[in-house]
């Protein structure tokens, strides 16, 4: 249903773009063809006709239709107007006109009715036909170059048409490149992604053993450079991608550079140009038309990566992670382009005309409009990176969209102002604002139909747990769905006075609602049915968790805990047990649970209001936006091994439930007999609330746990019964007892950077050894 909202919204969207416009140059839009004509018309368009008027100064023209000027030596500069009434109603013009279209075109091989279709919209004139204005005998006067009027039937000169043409043909096969370059850039992006969605379906099953070892050890696992891919660079200047996903950003960068550079051609020398004064000005337009064209493709690129209801991500199963970093390059390349499209044009005017003509320009409403929607990219790109968006994220992203708004604002105005609607270039803008306003109508068509339909409401209940650190959040959705492992949803809390904020939360667990007797270990449970706990997610910000680094050698190894029995949370523990017991209404009704880390803003608002009733349950007026996220194949794996870290657990636990569900049923969709659950966090009160969260019979069906705490209140359990171990959590130590045993290890990690960038050296490190090879598997902290 999810998908089906998009699809529609899209068609809608989309249909209703393309109906404004019949498409860009050179893809539904001519500029000059048949160009002969064209180059008559133009050829012909400064001449003076015995109905032209003279006046001297700057009579207001208002109203005129058509006005061809050209100046004087008269002892004063002197006006030439000539309105379309005096070109329709010239014979001679109109005559010379045909007379051109017939010659000119008929070597080219035009045909007649194309001919006349072209005469009719450049002779001006709505009754003359072209075969009615052809003369009668050819024309033997051929006009000068320099002419300056026209008074009787003649040839066009041919020197002039020439160059007219050649300047008008080039020009028009300069746009026609901008508009398909930058249509290329969009559909290799899309196909690109299109194809990694493939692979990545190809990577997780059996034909995945074709992938060289070596290949994915030096490109596919790896770090950009230095292991970082999860922590900030040196500045907190923003994260490196991956290898590969850096090297695919590379070609998208590259191919932008190349079709920003070629392919040009000037008019000279072979002829001179109708419009530039030499090859450096002619060149140097067409440069900075082809940046301009690029940045809005690459504009509407960013729009459509940024959102969460991306088609691409529901047809390729990449992460929202993954798109937002490409957002972010598509932004950037976008700006550059457009900084170059104003640097350039500016130059032309100094050039020109010098600073008079820059200064007169800056003036018309196009060109300041133009100048605002490049300050605004800037900025937009200026205040996005990483300490901005760590500092105040939710102020962030709000400028963020303003100056976007504003940027897109100056872009529509300064192609509609200065082209109106002939050319199509508005047409790229539709196609953004189309992906915009289709992401922020998918999201209310989700909130509404989770919400808002049906006769059930969304409803939720929070409570503390114990130690009152975390906060515990059951929501009953009003629209229930197959729930899956990887699975998010954004939610919106109206009671905390912030009804516009929503926050991105991971799904760890949930209970279709048919389930009698509890099947998690714990008694604090606020539901009954398959156990669960929830993760915090927030985008583009670290949770600021604090782990240590990776251990030596010598470091502490990881000691198993056993999974734990009711009785190791008693109610005394907890502030308020099993109090959906007291709801029968809502305890039989499908639900998913979330635990929050109350960090600042929202969540530590809603901690401190529940914190007002700490024994006893908070209902909160609550909207459910999703779900979304895809859950990772595990059908190919032999062995599952899961690594958190801090609150990162939460984001594993779905997956611990989904795998000890399958392995109830027997069903294909896990194939390994073993999980193993490696866990390093710092609060001991923490491992209290997740073992109560393991399904009772995880232990029976395959799961084994690794957990060490790194808190000050570490403690080894006593003589006889596993514990937990103290230190830091040994990843090294971990794949290798994994590694040799089976043929395909599939490993999932949700840590803080540090952690998660230590796995995925380690990870790199033993793939493909004593035959095992490794399938790593990432869900960010950060977006």
């Amino acid at each position: 249903m999810h998908f089906t909202i998009q699809l529609l919204l899209l068609a809608q969207l989309s249909s209703g773009a393309v109906a404004v416009k019949h498409g860009v140059i050179g893809m539904g839009i001519s500029m000059y063809k048949p160009v002969c004509a064209y180059a008559c018309h133009d050829s012909l368009a400064s001449l003076w006709l015995n109905c032209t008027t003279f006046s001297t100064g700057s009579d207001d023209m208002a109203g005129m239709d058509m006005k061809l000027l050209k100046r004087m030596d008269m002892g004063e500069e002197a006006e030439a107007t000539t309105s379309m009434e005096c070109v329709a109603s010239n014979m001679p013009w109109l005559q010379t006109l045909a007379y051109c279209l017939k010659d000119r075109c008929g070597i080219d091989g035009v045909g007649e009715k194309k001919i006349a279709k072209a005469y009719s919209t450049l002779s001006m004139s709505d009754t003359a036909v072209y075969s009615d204005m052809l003369p009668a005998t050819a024309p033997t006067t051929e006009l000068e170059a320099d002419a300056m009027w026209l008074n009787e039937t003649s040839l066009v000169n041919y020197d002039l048409y020439f160059s007219n043409r050649q300047t008008l043909q080039e020009f028009e096969y300069q746009e026609d490149t901008h508009a398909q370059l930058s249509v290329a850039i969009m559909a290799i992006t899309v196909g690109f992604t299109l194809l990694a969605g493939k692979y990545m379906k190809f990577s997780a099953t059996s034909l995945g053993n074709m992938i060289p070892i070596k290949l994915s050890k030096v490109l596919l696992l790896p770090a950009l450079f230095n292991g970082k891919h999860q922590t900030p660079l040196a500045g907190n200047i923003g994260y490196a991608p991956s290898r590969i996903l850096s090297l695919v950003i590379f070609i998208y960068v590259f191919l932008n550079l190349v079709f920003s550079c070629v392919p040009y051609k000037s008019v000279f020398p072979q002829t001179t140009s109708a419009w530039f004064a030499d090859s450096k000005s002619e060149i140097s337009t067409y440069v900075t038309n082809r940046t301009g064209v690029l940045s809005f493709a690459n504009i509407a690129l960013s729009i459509l990566f940024a959102g969460r209801n991306n088609p691409l991500i529901w047809l390729t199963g990449l992460s929202q992670t993954t798109c937002l970093t490409f957002h972010r390059w598509a932004a950037r390349v976008a700006t550059v382009q457009a900084v170059v499209h104003s640097i350039i044009y500016t130059y032309l005017d100094f050039w020109g005309g010098g600073s008079a003509k820059y200064y007169a320009n800056v003036k018309l409403p196009y060109y300041y409009w133009g100048i605002i929607g490049t300050i605004f990219l800037c900025l937009a790109i200026t205040f996005s990176i990483l300490p901005i968006r760590r500092f105040q994220y939710e102020i962030f992203l709000v400028l963020h969209i303003i100056m976007v708004i504003i940027a897109l604002v100056g872009c529509w105005y300064h192609v509609v102002l200065r082209f109106t609607y002939n050319w199509g270039y508005e047409v790229w803008l539709y196609i953004a604002f189309a992906f915009w306003g289709f992401e922020r109508l998918s999201r209310m068509a989700i909130v509404v139909y989770r919400n808002m339909v049906g006769s059930t409401t969304t409803q939720a209940v929070a409570e503390l747990t114990p130690g009152g650190t975390f906060m515990k959040l059951t929501v009953y959705p009003s629209k229930n769905w197959t729930f899956k492992p990887g699975q998010h949803a954004f939610l919106y809390f109206p009671s905390t006075g912030r009804f516009w904020e929503n926050h991105p939360f991971s799904i760890a667990g949930w209970d279709t609602g048919s389930t009698t007797t509890p099947t998690h270990t714990g008694g604090n449970g606020a539901q009954q049915g398959s156990g669960t706990v929830e993760h915090h997610k927030d985008i583009e910000k670290d949770l600021q968790i604090t782990t240590a680094p990776l251990p030596d050698s010598n470091s502490t190894s990881s000691q198993p805990v056993s999974h734990a029995s009711s009785s190791h949370i008693t109610h005394s523990q907890s502030p308020n047990p099993n109090y959906t017991h007291n709801h029968p209404a809502l305890a039989s009704r499908p639900s998913i649970t979330f635990l929050l880390r109350p960090m600042s803003g929202l969540t530590s608002s809603l901690h401190r209001d529940i914190s007002l009733t700490p024994t006893k349950p908070t209902y909160l007026a609550l909207t459910l936006e999703g779900p979304y996220g895809h859950a990772i194949d595990l059908s190919y794996a032999d062995s599952i091994l899961c690594i958190g870290g801090g609150i990162g657990i939460t984001a594993l636990l779905s997956y611990v439930q989904y795998f000890v569900e399958a392995r109830r049923t027997n069903s294909p969709a896990v194939k390994a007999s073993r999980l193993v659950l490696a866990w390093s966090y710092r609060e001991r009160e923490f491992a209290d609330i997740v073992r109560e969260m393991l399904p009772v019979d995880a232990r029976a069906l395959g799961v084994e746990c690794l957990w060490t705490c790194t808190g000050a209140e570490a403690r080894v359990k006593g003589e006889g019964e596993e514990g937990i171990g103290v230190g830091r959590l040994d990843v090294g130590q971990v794949l290798m007892e994994e590694v040799g045993s089976v043929k395909r290890l599939a490993v999932l990690v949700c840590a803080p950077g540090g952690l998660a960038d230590g796995v995925r050296r380690e990870v790199v490190r033993f793939h493909g050894e004593r035959g095992t090879r490794i399938d790593l598997h990432e869900d960010s902290f950060a977006w």
